[in-house]
């Protein structure tokens, strides 16, 4: 789940994936080089956004095909393989579902430790949800294992240089007059620390809005949402339950409560086994 940021909007970023072989009864082309993305096709490279800066036009030619989630999602439920989940990764992505390609990137790691494509693809997803940081060691681990991996090398200065980006709008929000220290200021800043992985510094900022307005649903989400980041479940249901008291129809808070508890069931759980 993400944070809530009426303020910014996601980056136009070439988005660069790559698939598996798929299982026999599912059409989709073999390719070499490699995901978190939207629309209805998959993608050697995805091209919903624009291409970074300084990345040569001869490495976003794309393929395609149209990508069949409901297919693939049933040939992971029939056979969980490592190509299945590669390939419902990059379906994911496609279709702007980020989180899931995520997820099953991961799955796919969980079979195959030593997957260049999944970490890179991996590293995709992060990007498209703005976590710059988990982008960036994302496609370093990809590049660990396999050094001459362009995509790879590709996604990472992606990352680095919104990375970089986001350090420059610190660095000047910082410097800004109290007069400017508004609701939507914090909003932008907390979500900018979040980029860089820095959550208690984002719990930081969210916080001087509830200090601003005790009623702002966004902050409490946006804080909630890095309480999980933390891996602090209890912190994190709290203060959703909280947003929905105050706007009980408020989707995103629904939905994260249900991810919270989710979590923290998965937790307890681990622990116990």
């Amino acid at each position: 789940m993400e944070p809530t940021n009426d303020q910014n909007e996601t980056p136009k970023e070439e988005q660069k994936t790559e698939e598996t072989k798929p299982a026999s009864k599912i059409n989709i082309p073999i390719i070499i080089l490699l995901l978190f993305i939207f629309s209805s096709l998959i993608y050697l490279y995805l091209k919903t956004f624009s291409s970074p800066d300084n990345v040569s036009e001869s490495t976003i030619t794309a393929v395609q095909q149209p990508a069949d989630i409901a297919a693939l999602e049933n040939a992971v439920k029939t056979n969980p393989s490592y190509d299945n989940w590669i390939n419902l990764s990059v379906a994911y992505i496609n279709n702007q579902m980020p989180q899931d390609g995520l997820n099953s990137a991961k799955k796919a790691i969980e079979l195959n430790p030593k997957s260049a494509i999944a970490y890179n693809n991996m590293g995709v997803a992060y990007n498209m949800m703005q976590q710059y940081q988990n982008g960036i060691d994302a496609c370093t681990q990809a590049l660990q294992l396999d050094t001459a991996f362009q995509l790879a090398k590709n996604n990472l200065k992606w990352a680095m240089d919104e990375k970089r980006k986001v350090l420059e709008k610190i660095q000047k929000q910082e410097q800004a007059p109290a007069t400017n220290k508004d609701v939507p200021f914090y909003i932008e800043l907390g979500m900018n620390y979040y980029k860089l992985n820095n959550f208690d510094k984002s719990i930081e900022v969210w916080s001087k809005i509830i200090d601003i307005d005790k009623k702002n649903v966004i902050a409490l989400n946006n804080i909630g949402t890095s309480f999980m980041m933390k891996l602090q479940y209890d912190d994190a249901i709290t203060l959703y339950k909280k947003a929905l008291e105050l706007e009980p129809s408020n989707q995103l808070a629904k939905n994260n409560l249900a991810w919270a508890l989710d979590e923290k069931s998965r937790a307890e759980s681990n622990k116990k086994n």
